[in-house]
């Protein structure tokens, strides 16, 4: 959007630097900059732009100029349609007025060719193979109709086609310019959706403090990390101590007590302390900007089906060049050179395979944009054709089936202590409100579920609170002092003869404290994410076997619950969770199925490297870490359903534009070879096609989404695993 003002004294224009007499105010990547003309604000949005955006904005530059060229060019082979306009029908296209207007056309089609037939050129000589590319038709149709028109310009006789040259070159480039335009588009809304909230860091300096932008972190750089602050990046602890959430990375639920000297990682969360991070690798590249570069490279990777579409353009292209020679004698000898000439060009440029190229890439695109805006990133193209064909999956329990922030099971208060058990939750509540530990927000969840519980704490304040990192909290309550915290902590406090005693299979725990009196202890159970049961449910629905390979010990864990004891494994070392998933893979593969597991992280990134499709949970800091196919970056179970389901639909996107690409271009080629398309309406045909194959694929940004928890599905697309569900073999 721009304006116009008035310029103030001294002025300079944003782009060239010059003085200004009024003002064109434009905003370009966020930012108010204020230019001297339209120029400018193009040239600068095409210098600043990068990767697809600079892409399409160089495009739409250079289609701009030719286009007014064109237009000239145009009007200049009017009168050669239209002779009567001049005044008389007996005027000669030999006539020096038509010579003039020959060499105007002559003089205006030079730069159109220089700007769009040049890259179109270029574009031609990089033809994978060394054989044709879809390119190489319009540059042999340009290129022949040009060198006529310049010859017969020259001698001054007979008619020429300039204007069809550069017309073909326009519409050709417009069909380019969407393309383009449909990529930027889709790493635009990557990065509009994942931008992460956590940008900048204090970096600390031999004077004091500044805060910079992660990417300007340095090797040997200090850090400062607040508790609820994640790691900017990999180092180690300079001072500081306290829990440390590594869920992320290994699995494990707990979170880990970290002290200087000890090893971090970036994208971990510190939960009670403040820490001082002695950079020891540099953060090469933000969030944002790995989860845009996974997905353009993903989209950039050619698929199985897009392999086979390009072979058949191999074999395609050539035989329409033999089509056009054939087109072109029969013609010429039938009814003259220029019937000849225009029906073999009408061929050549209607046959460009532009609908076939774009067939199953600008569905990738599409899907993959889809996905990541929903939170997945799917790491290849390959990877979301073989997202179709899964029809066993296998999960990972902690921080996979479980979430990461435990359930309060009991609260019990100390023999004799004269406290209910709701008074010691209201206590332990406001010393803990606020605090990002996962046993604080656990302890403030179940004392909101409690009327009572509730509506005291939103009447009383805990005062003079206080964390003691790597080990509680302490605070006023109702003018006593209390301390809540772990064994340890309250071991410092109390007799050991009142600490509770240890349960077989115990969870984390919290014991509330007044000085050296134990007053009540709080316990803690790994709880299952609301939809694991629903998602389950949903894939075997879909006649999909799903199976549990965890590490835990615990048998009698919840999880074990949602599945029959076969389909579950317990107690497993990352070597023995490869085993079962090659297992499962020769099973599957006996009915042409795929095996996907779930993991979120690092102890699970054998199994998920050798899965067919590796699926992790993580924090989008984490993503280039993980052996996965594809990272799910938010707590969402059923997107795991929702991701074999859409990969299905994109498969039958890619096949619908392929149908459509070739039933096209066989039907319009034999309507040129037989003379029926003009060059020109060829390339109309030729930019509607790729219109329709666009269209089509972006309906992949219009998913239906995901359906409503406890909604049944009745099918995932077109077609349905061909394998039954195939349970693990009990051991």
């Amino acid at each position: 959007m721009t304006t116009f003002a008035t310029s103030e004294d001294n002025a300079t224009c944003a782009h060239c630097t010059l003085p200004m007499s009024r003002v064109v105010a434009a905003k370009i990547g966020g930012e108010d900059l204020e230019f001297c003309c339209y120029g400018c604000v193009i040239a600068l949005q095409v210098t600043r732009a990068r990767g697809d955006q600079g892409e399409a904005a160089t495009i739409l530059v250079r289609l701009g100029l030719a286009i007014f060229f064109a237009m000239n060019v145009m009007m200049m082979s009017l009168p050669a349609y239209a002779p009567h306009v001049y005044g008389s029908d007996s005027i000669s296209a030999d006539g020096s007025l038509f010579i003039v207007l020959h060499v105007l056309a002559l003089v205006f089609a030079l730069p159109v060719l220089l700007l769009l037939g040049v890259p179109i050129f270029r574009s031609a000589l990089r033809a994978r193979s060394g054989g044709f590319g879809a390119d190489t038709l319009i540059v042999v149709g340009v290129f022949t109709a040009f060198t006529l028109s310049v010859a017969r310009t020259w001698q001054g006789v007979g008619p020429v086609y300039f204007d069809t040259a550069v017309m073909v070159l326009v519409l050709v480039t417009i069909g380019r310019y969407l393309e383009a335009q449909a990529k930027a588009r889709a790493g635009a809304a990557i990065r509009r959706e994942l931008t992460p909230g956590q940008s900048t860091v204090v970096r600390l300096t031999e004077v004091g403090s500044e805060s910079v932008q992660i990417d300007d972190l340095r090797i040997g750089d200090r850090a400062l990390v607040a508790p609820g602050q994640a790691f900017p990046a990999d180092g180690a602890i300079a001072a500081g101590k306290g829990w440390v959430d590594e869920a992320a990375l290994t699995g494990e639920s707990r979170p880990v007590l970290k002290t200087p000297g000890s090893a971090v990682s970036g994208g971990t969360c510190s939960l009670d302390g403040t820490f001082e991070l002695l950079i020891q690798r540099e953060p090469r590249y933000s969030a944002t900007a790995r989860i845009a570069r996974m997905v353009t490279e993903a989209s950039r990777e050619p698929s199985p089906l897009q392999r086979l579409a390009d072979r058949a353009a191999l074999v395609f292209l050539p035989g329409v060049v033999v089509i056009a020679l054939a087109t072109g004698f029969y013609w010429t000898t039938s009814s003259g050179i220029d019937r000849g000439i225009l029906n073999a060009l009408s061929v050549l440029v209607v046959a460009c395979p532009c609908a076939l190229g774009l067939a199953t890439p600008i569905a990738i695109w599409f899907g993959l944009n889809e996905a990541a805006r929903r939170g997945v990133i799917v790491r290849s193209a390959a990877a979301l054709e073989r997202s179709g064909k899964v029809d066993c999956v296998l999960f990972d329990k902690t921080g996979t089936l479980t979430q990461s922030v435990p359930q309060m099971t009991a609260c019990q208060p100390a023999p004799g202590c004269g406290l209910s058990p709701d008074d010691v939750l209201i206590r332990t509540a406001l010393l803990e409100r606020g605090q990002s530990h996962p046993l604080a927000r656990a302890i403030e969840a179940a004392a909101r579920t409690r009327p009572d519980v509730a509506r005291a704490l939103d009447s009383l304040d805990a005062t003079d609170v206080r964390t003691v990192a790597g080990g509680g909290i302490l605070g006023t309550v109702l003018g006593d002092s209390y301390s809540a915290g772990s064994r340890e902590f309250a071991a410092e406090q109390i007799h050991p003869n009142q600490l509770p005693p240890s349960q077989s299979g115990d969870g984390p725990c919290v014991l509330l404290c007044n000085g050296s009196e134990l007053l009540g202890t709080l316990r803690f159970a790994e709880q299952i994410r609301p939809t694991a049961a629903e998602l389950l449910q949903r894939l075997r629905t879909n006649r999909c076997s799903v199976g549990l390979l965890s590490g835990d010990r615990g048998k009698n864990s919840a999880v074990a619950n949602l599945m029959h004891p076969s389909e579950t494994k317990f107690g497993l070392s990352p070597g023995q969770k490869l085993r079962e998933v090659r297992a499962a893979q020769q099973q599957q593969r006996q009915h042409g199925g795929a095996v996907a597991v779930v993991g979120d992280g690092l102890n699970d990134a054998p199994a998920l490297a050798a899965a067919d499709l590796g699926v992790a949970f993580g924090d989008p800091t984490d993503l280039t870490r993980m052996s996965a196919d594809v990272v799910i970056i938010n707590d969402e179970m059923l997107l795991v359903e929702w991701l074999l389901r859409h990969a299905r639909r994109v498969q039958v996107v890619v096949r619908q534009n392929l149908a459509w690409a070739f039933a096209y271009n066989a039907l319009a080629v034999g309507a040129a070879a037989a003379g029926q398309l003009n060059p020109l309406v060829a390339s109309v045909l030729m930019l509607v096609s790729s219109g329709v194959v666009i269209a089509n694929a972006r309906r992949l940004s219009r998913d239906p989404g995901q359906r409503q928890i406890g909604e049944p599905i009745s099918t995932w697309s077109t077609t349905t695993p061909s394998a039954s569900a195939v349970p693990l073999e009990h051991t």
